[in-house]
C-alpha cells in the first residue's frame, strides 16, 4: 500500500496512509456557470446540489446551478436573483428547482420549476427577458411581474 501511495502521489503521503481519491472522485465546482445566486436569506433555508443528495444550510451570495433545489422552510424566506436581473422571492415552505434554461434568440430567458409553495417572480426588463415557471401540473412565462400561489 505504501509504495502505490508512493508511486501515485510521493508528496503527502505517509507510511500506512490511504491513497488520495482519483481525480475524477473528488468533488468540485460545476463546469457551468451559475444561473442565479442566493439574496436576503432569512430563517431555515436550504439548498441541494443536483449532484448531491444532502439539503445543507443556504448562505447569502451563494451561486445556483442547472438543477439546483432551494427550500425555506416554515417563516423562512430567500431571493433567488437570476443573472438576467429577474429574481424570484421565496415564501415560507417553498420548494423550487433551477430549471435547465434553453437559450432564446434575443430575449434573457431564466426557467424554474416550482414544487411547493408561492414564489413572486419580477423581470427586470420585461421586454427582453422572459421567465419560465413550471409545476407539476403547468408551465406559464412570464414577460411581466406575476404572482404564483
Amino acid at each position: 500500500m505504501a509504495l502505490l501511495c508512493a508511486l501515485a502521489a510521493p508528496v503527502g503521503c505517509s507510511p500506512g496512509a490511504p491513497p488520495p481519491p482519483p481525480e475524477d472522485a473528488r468533488p468540485s465546482a460545476p463546469a457551468q456557470p451559475p444561473r442565479a445566486h442566493l439574496r436576503s436569506v432569512k430563517g431555515g433555508v436550504l439548498l441541494k446540489r443536483a449532484a448531491g443528495d444532502e439539503w445543507v444550510s443556504a448562505q447569502e451570495g451563494q451561486a445556483l446551478y442547472e438543477n439546483d433545489k432551494v427550500r425555506t422552510v416554515a417563516g423562512a424566506s430567500a431571493l433567488v436573483a437570476f443573472v438576467n436581473g429577474s429574481e424570484l422571492s421565496l415564501g415560507e415552505s417553498a420548494l423550487v428547482g433551477i430549471a435547465e434554461t434553453r437559450p432564446a434568440p434575443g430575449r434573457d430567458r431564466s426557467d424554474v420549476t416550482v414544487l411547493r409553495g408561492r414564489v413572486d417572480a419580477e423581470l427586470q426588463d420585461p421586454e427582453r427577458q422572459s421567465l419560465t415557471v413550471s409545476t407539476p401540473a403547468a408551465t406559464v412565462k412570464a414577460g411581466r411581474e406575476i404572482v404564483f400561489q
